[in-house]
């Protein structure tokens, strides 16, 4: 009789772990269908939450995604490069990338073109003919060579049309910006390796982000740029929950951060914060729940002086070992 309830219970236990790993296969499974239908390579870099990892790498000091590999020996899912639309762009009708884009550096990556484009004009600016050349440009110089275009239109414009950062001159005309988004969506639809990733600063209640919802029809992916302080760092659902929930979930659209990073009181955060919240976005202890279903992939916000005040690196100019920090929550890690 003992003989037999141990037999109960190591089939239980058994049963019990192969259960956990074909939900973790399926997860896997799902992050793998979710990228490859949105463009990342298979062999990029992957957490073991099944949430693909990239980076912004800093334009000064020149930062390569070349480097970023060969230091992680793994390939960066995602390459956000920011860029802006002139009023040159809009007299001359056409877009030709205005020499912000390391080609060559893109496309041997591999990786997914996060192209974070801004509109340092009016919304009413952005015509049909600029959205045709926009479209053209990015076909012509990725989506031909085989990469995937993340077209990051206006991103946290919630916060950068705010009179006060003076970023987008559109400022709060919603309906003007959700013509222009719905123009450029119908300028890139014919190009389904181009998704059009509508990406708002923290949603909050005095910069909301639903009065720029372009509607579901007109958004391919969806996510949120935030940055915590390093002081107080908030879990996973803490931090995206609500956006997650009314935006991915509400509208079946997949998820992905675009940018993160953490800072402390407007300076740098220390390493191991860094890597905490690093962690909390990739690989939490408890894993990710419900957001697994449409999350599946986070970029870092690889940059530091003298282009940006605060230095968020993780790879760039770090240490062996806290290079392995960051790369032991991904498959190919410690």
């Amino acid at each position: 009789m003992v003989a037999v309830a141990a037999i109960i219970v190591l089939a239980f236990a058994v049963s019990g772990r192969a259960s956990s790993s074909l939900i973790e296969v399926n997860r896997r499974r799902h992050s793998y269908l979710l990228g490859e239908r949105f463009g990342i390579k298979s062999n990029s870099m992957i957490s073991y939450e099944g949430v693909y990892f990239g980076y912004a790498p800093n334009w000064s000091p020149r930062v390569t995604m070349a480097e970023l590999n060969e230091a992680t020996g793994q390939r960066g899912a995602t390459y956000n490069v920011y860029s802006q639309i002139t009023q040159e762009n809009v007299d001359s009708g056409s877009y030709d990338g205005n020499y912000q884009y390391r080609v060559d550096d893109i496309i041997s990556s591999g990786a997914v073109l996060i192209a974070s484009l801004m509109p340092k004009v009016n919304w009413e600016d952005i015509t049909p003919q600029l959205c045709d050349s926009i479209a053209a440009y990015f076909n012509e110089t990725f989506t031909s060579q085989g990469l995937t275009v993340w077209l990051r239109y206006a991103h946290e414009m919630n916060y950068y049309a705010d009179p006060n950062v003076e970023v987008y001159p559109g400022g709060r005309d919603y309906d003007a910006f959700k013509q222009s988004w719905r123009t450029l969506y119908d300028a890139t639809r014919p190009n389904n390796q181009i998704h059009m990733f509508w990406s708002p600063n923290k949603d909050t209640d005095t910069e909301p982000a639903a009065p720029w919802w372009p509607g579901s029809e007109y958004v391919d992916i969806v996510g949120m740029d935030y940055y915590p302080e390093a002081d107080d760092l908030p879990d996973f659902g803490t931090a995206y929950g609500q956006f997650y929930d009314t935006y991915a979930k509400g509208y079946g659209l997949p998820f992905a951060i675009a940018e993160t990073g953490t800072q402390l009181n407007g300076s740098a955060a220390s390493t191991e914060k860094k890597e905490q919240w690093l962690k909390n976005v990739i690989n939490p202890a408890k894993g990710f729940g419900e957001y697994a279903q449409w999350y599946f992939s986070c970029t870092w916000f690889e940059y530091g002086p003298p282009a940006n005040e605060i230095d968020f690196y993780v790879v760039y100019n770090q240490t062996a070992e806290v290079i392995e920090k960051t790369i032991s929550n991904t498959e190919s890690g410690a």
